[in-house]
């Protein structure tokens, strides 16, 4: 009788549960991420108002084997007046109406190739990606974007994709991922009217892109950028900047690094550098410690706040900075005797 009894509760209670919530018909977007828990699922579903108890929908799903046939992306066509088991069976048969990419900043073009190509699109190309990227000329869509119309003669869209999270078509191909990305950062740089601060410090949009994407590689989380971009723009275009630094050299690692990685491409990017920066990749262009000025391009994608401090330097003095090895703080200096002083006192690397 004792069973009975439980077996007369929990199936009262799991028939409560997967009933539907409402009789709502207003579908409701679902976002899965790539190696996303069942729980997690269950609990957005919640959260969201699409199921009853995230438990129950849990174990059912289980049952069901949600957990090995569920393809990440964005799902549109799930609603309040469904059962649990209509939504595991739209989650577990259907595709997504939308894949999520995420570009994250401070990622070069091969990089960029890499992300995408692992997103469950069928019909991206790498290497129509990164025809079109590396041959603007080459692009179909070419002439709908100011920002390529800045890139030298037989330049490439590094440092031009914005980086983001894409809600991409299923469908979408290498042109189209180009075409998001490409209007990503020409509307983020109009809204902010970045160009316009960019001639305001006398750069060109190509210039104030390069240095966006050397300050998105050099700062760190906790940084400010603004105060990074003003030490490489006084290094470049200030008097003092180019009589403290030999000739208006930037000297900056992360265009090394970008050099060696170029001249031999690895498997992972952005190592640290085996030697001081004007031994490595001594004769490329990219090697700001042996090149004045810019480079000739930009390194990485940069991200807003990088664009936001390229734009708009900070009004120091500053010529260095380097990362404190006792607090992990980065520590600003006008003069290189502060600069050895501030050196010794906490240890750091440029």
């Amino acid at each position: 009788m004792i069973f009975l009894g439980v077996l007369f509760v929990w199936n009262n209670v799991t028939d409560i549960f997967m009933k539907p919530v409402s009789s709502n018909p207003n579908n409701v977007t679902v976002d899965i991420q790539p190696g996303e828990t069942t729980p997690e699922i269950a609990n957005d579903l919640q959260r969201k108002g699409l199921i009853r108890n995230a438990f129950a929908f849990t174990i059912w799903a289980r049952i069901k084997g949600l957990d090995t046939k569920l393809e990440a992306g964005v799902y549109k066509q799930l609603s309040p007046n469904m059962t649990i088991s209509s939504i595991i069976d739209t989650l577990q048969n259907g595709r997504p109406d939308a894949i999520l990419v995420l570009v994250k900043e401070g990622k070069r073009l091969e990089e960029i190739a890499n992300t995408v190509s692992n997103s469950n699109l069928p019909n991206f190309s790498k290497t129509q990606f990164l025809t079109y990227t590396k041959h603007i000329n080459k692009f179909p869509d070419a002439g709908k974007y100011r920002i390529l119309k800045s890139v030298p003669e037989n330049g490439s869209m590094e440092g031009l994709l914005f980086p983001d999270t894409y809600e991409l078509s299923p469908k979408a191909t290498a042109r189209d991922v180009i075409n998001a990305m490409l209007t990503e950062m020409s509307d983020n740089i109009a809204k902010y009217h970045l160009d316009q601060a960019a001639q305001k410090h006398n750069m060109k949009l190509y210039d104030f892109l390069t240095l966006a994407s050397i300050v998105e590689r050099e700062a760190g989380p906790h940084d400010d950028k603004s105060k990074i971009a003003s030490v490489y723009w006084n290094r470049i275009y200030t008097a003092n900047g180019k009589e403290q630094t030999g000739g208006g050299r930037m000297q900056a690692d992360p265009t090394v690094q970008y050099a060696r990685d170029t001249e031999n491409p690895p498997t992972k990017y952005w190592q640290p550098l085996a030697d001081s920066g004007s031994k490595i990749a001594p004769n490329s262009q990219w090697n700001t410690y042996n090149v004045t000025g810019l480079p000739p391009t930009p390194i990485c994608s940069p991200g807003l706040d990088s664009l936001k401090a390229a734009a708009n330097p900070a009004n120091t003095n500053y010529i260095f900075f380097f990362a404190a090895k006792d607090d992990g703080k980065t520590y600003f200096q006008a003069t290189l005797d502060e600069f050895n002083a501030e050196m010794a006192k906490h240890g750091g690397t440029r």
